[in-house]
């Protein structure tokens, strides 16, 4: 290994920050007292920051884990900084190092909101992106997996992110810093500790350089999927409270990019959520490949996938946000009804022209006040020149209204509950305006 004296260290990780953007005016650092996370400190340290650290106690290793906090406070205490503890008690199961780093994470969220942090600052590094790369690949994962862990995921940043393991202990070496060892780090039990400790020291030998070089391969694969994802991103668009696809469009990409168009839609409409696995996208790419009529398929965090009429696809959420109860209509407001946003006003007359949109209605003011809700299943409304009476739900169905939108499309309704407009639909028959109608309610709707 080229020794890398700790100057041209901190230069090269200054390198890495300046390359990927990193914020680190008002930094928070993650330390769990291990070389990483120290080496982490003592370069934000050098390069002129004064970190927030917190360190993170799981309760999980009894003396060794109260040995570590003690560690990291008199370190901070030595270097003049602030140093924030927090005690966790996971309990022992499955999923256990999962639980572990959302707890982290979540307790490095709340600080760095509450302090004002520019970044969250985690001491990743090559060989850890190695690790993740090859344990994605035995699963099978498609380019996200193979992308590694990113540099920079919103306020988290990984200024060692492309530094090997060999060199941050060849820098803390040079310092003449110590650090504490993870006796849990040491145990195969857990499938990352296998590839440390028996599968990267083979490849290394097969190959010099085996992790930084798999670090690369990575950092390439996160570009492809930037373009990838980019192509995807121009077939969706938001609709409905929602995200939407066209249908006819998505079967003329590659099957790579409806799957990358399916994603994306699900991330708009649930961001932050893990991505769909493989299998929930073919399912949904099956909806559209099916024919007339909506379809449905109910997807993780109460999202659901409607494929209609062979046309549109579109994700959006189960129930939207629940039913928003009534809302009077009142002249001069402008306002939001579950997804949609409401303007009323009382005009001087009706234009025909304007009232033959769908978005648009007409009313006589004296059949109010009205007020808007959700339609029910014994609704019914008496369609402008049908001559007689209909169930609202009926005569959407007949306008070939989705199933899905149906019971969560609003209507206007006056005092006594009868129907008098659907939005972007029937409008009743008795509240039309005639030419003996002293007010006029004008009623515009849009999707929000």
């Amino acid at each position: 290994m080229r020794e890398m004296e700790p100057g041209k260290f901190q230069e090269a990780v200054l390198e890495t920050v300046r390359r990927y953007g990193m914020d680190l005016s008002r930094p928070l650092a993650l330390v769990s007292g291990g070389p990483d996370s120290v080496a982490l400190l003592r370069v934000l340290t050098a390069l002129g920051r004064e970190p927030v650290v917190l360190h993170v106690d799981h309760g999980l290793r009894g003396e060794e884990s109260r040995g570590d906090a003690g560690f990291v406070l008199e370190l901070c205490r030595g270097l003049g900084l602030r140093c924030e503890v927090r005690r966790l008690r996971l309990e022992e199961g499955p999923g256990l190092q999962e639980r572990a780093r959302r707890e982290r994470y979540r307790l490095a969220g709340e600080l760095a909101d509450r302090l004002g942090a520019s970044a969250v600052t985690v001491g990743h590094n090559a060989d850890d992106v190695a690790e993740t790369l090859l344990l994605n690949l035995a699963r099978g994962s498609g380019l996200r997996g193979l992308s590694g862990i990113p540099p920079v995921r919103g306020k988290i940043c990984r200024p060692l992110i492309e530094r090997t393991r060999a060199e941050i202990l060849e820098y803390l070496r040079g310092l003449g810093q110590g650090y504490r060892v993870d006796s849990t780090n040491l145990r195969p039990k857990y499938a990352r500790n296998r590839v440390r400790l028996e599968v990267m020291p083979v490849l290394e030998e097969l190959h010099p350089g085996a992790a930084r070089n798999m670090a690369r391969a990575a950092e390439l694969v996160r570009e492809d999927l930037a373009v990838l994802e980019e192509l995807a991103a121009g077939m969706v668009r938001e609709a409905e409270g929602g995200a939407e696809v066209s249908i006819p469009e998505l079967r003329k990409l590659p099957p790579a990019l409806r799957r990358y168009a399916v994603r994306r839609a699900y991330a708009a409409v649930s961001p932050g959520a893990p991505p769909l696995s493989r299998r929930l996208v073919e399912g949904v790419l099956e909806l559209a490949r099916g024919g007339g009529g909506t379809r449905l398929l109910d997807l993780p965090g109460g999202v659901v996938a409607a494929a209609r009429f062979g046309e549109r696809l579109v994700l959006y959420r189960r129930g939207g946000g629940g039913d928003p109860g009534e809302r009077p209509l009142v002249p001069g407001e402008e306002f939001r009804f579950g997804g949609w946003r409401v303007r009323v006003e009382e005009v001087g007359r009706l234009d025909p022209r304007d009232a033959s949109r769908p978005e648009v209605a007409y009313l006589d003011a004296g059949g109010g006040p009205y007020r808007v809700r959700l339609v029910r299943e014994g609704d019914t409304i008496r369609p402008l020149g049908l001559g007689g009476t209909k169930k609202v739900m009926r005569a959407m169905m007949d306008r070939k209204v989705p199933k899905d939108l149906r019971r969560r499309t609003p209507v206007v309704v006056d005092p006594e509950g009868r129907v008098a407009w659907v939005f972007l639909g029937e409008l009743g028959e008795d509240f039309r305006v005639r030419e003996t109608t002293e007010k006029v309610l004008r009623v515009e709707v849009e999707r929000a």
